[in-house]
Order: C-alpha cells, then sequence, then structure tokens
C-alpha cells in the first residue's frame, strides 16, 4: 500500500475511453502511475506467473511460434464469451492486484499515485483507492480509437466494449466523472482542473 497518508486515484474508464491519456497527464504533474494492463501483459508472458495457469485453461491454440500467447488470439475468445472471459479474470486479476500492491509501497516520494485500471471496479481496487475517477466517452469514439489503437475491426471493437460494465454501472463507484469527446487540449484542463479543485484538499 501507499505510504505517508499518500493520496490514491483510481482512474477506470471502458475501452476506449481515454484513460491512459488521463493517467499520462496526472504523470505530468507529479503522479507515480500504475498502469494494470501492462503488468496483466507482463504476467502473462512465458515464464511468469499467469502463462501456464492461462495456457492450460486456454490450450495450445492461443500461442504463438516463439511460445508467447498471442493476446489477440486470447482475445477472440474471451471477448465473445462472458464466462471464458471471467475465467481469464479470475487467473489474472489476483497477480496484478499484488503487484498493484507491492508496487505502491516505492511510490511514497510522489505526491500521489494513480491505478490506471480499465476493470479497477470489477477487480475490487477501487477499494484501496480515495477517488476514483472514470473517463468517459462516445461509444462511436470508442470504437473508433480502439480500431486505431489494436488495428483491428469494428466488430471486434465493439464485441470489446460489450464484454464490459457500461458506463452506468460504473458512475456509482465514481468521484468525479472525466468526459473525453473531445480534443487533447480540453482533456488536458478538464484533468487540470480535477487536480486543482480535488487533490490539494487530501494533502
Amino acid at each position: 500500500m501507499a505510504q505517508n497518508n499518500q493520496i490514491i486515484i483510481g482512474v477506470t474508464g471502458i475501452t476506449g475511453s481515454g484513460t491512459s491519456t488521463v493517467s499520462a497527464i496526472l504523470a505530468e504533474h507529479g503522479g507515480y502511475v500504475i498502469v494494470a494492463d501492462k503488468l496483466a501483459h507482463e504476467v502473462m508472458q512465458k515464464g511468469q506467473a499467469a502463462y501456464e495457469k492461462i495456457v492450460g485453461e486456454f490450450g495450445n491454440e492461443i500461442l504463438k511460434s516463439d511460445e508467447e500467447i498471442d493476446r489477440k488470439a486470447l482475445g477472440g475468445l474471451v471477448f465473445a464469451n462472458k464466462e471464458k472471459l471471467a475465467l481469464l479474470e479470475s487467473i489474472v486479476h489476483p497477480i496484478v492486484i499484488t503487484k498493484t500492491q507491492a508496487l505502491l509501497t516505492t511510490a511514497s516520494n510522489y505526491p500521489f499515485a494513480v491505478i490506471d485500471a480499465p476493470l479497477l471496479i470489477e477487480s475490487g481496487l477501487n477499494t484501496i483507492c480515495h477517488r476514483v475517477w472514470l473517463v468517459t466517452a462516445s461509444n462511436e469514439l470508442r470504437v473508433a480509437r480502439i480500431m486505431a489503437r489494436d488495428n483491428i475491426d469494428i466488430e471486434t471493437a465493439t464485441h470489446r466494449i460489450n464484454s464490459r460494465l457500461g458506463d452506468q454501472a460504473l458512475r456509482p463507484f465514481a468521484d468525479a466523472i472525466i468526459e473525453n469527446d473531445g480534443n487533447l487540449i480540453n482533456l488536458r484542463e478538464n484533468v487540470q482542473n480535477m487536480i486543482s479543485e480535488r487533490i490539494p484538499q487530501f494533502i
């Protein structure tokens, strides 16, 4: 956990909303950012904690020629099947939570810490945050962003969005909403306003 009563801000939102951009702006303002998706990718690598369990459950067909997990192939299996998605998350989430908690112990020299996690609420990581910021955007923008980012088609992008809880289900857990339907300048202004309004009261 964070030390010295350090503030922990959870940044979450459906994929394509812009949580990584919000977290990057918070890092520019001194935040120590932990990216849960990055940790999830790391623990799925060959020789890491989740690898054997995932391959055991989903089979060798999800492996590339170098025996690393093909995340695109795995995604094709789980985003269209809620039971398989839940199984994958039951393997990965506990490991990512443990790693996140360990990283927070190293963040004591930073004014605040940030947990960037699209599944912040579903995984329970929100319970260790002092504040939760929900980043939202229109589904049209989300789909366009995901397609451009991951080089996937509209059907696959839509499956990814529909596999998650929607904004209405996430809003009750959020202390603040950041709407990201504009450009980067608008988003930066919104985040800077949030920082000036909401972070100082906890320091």
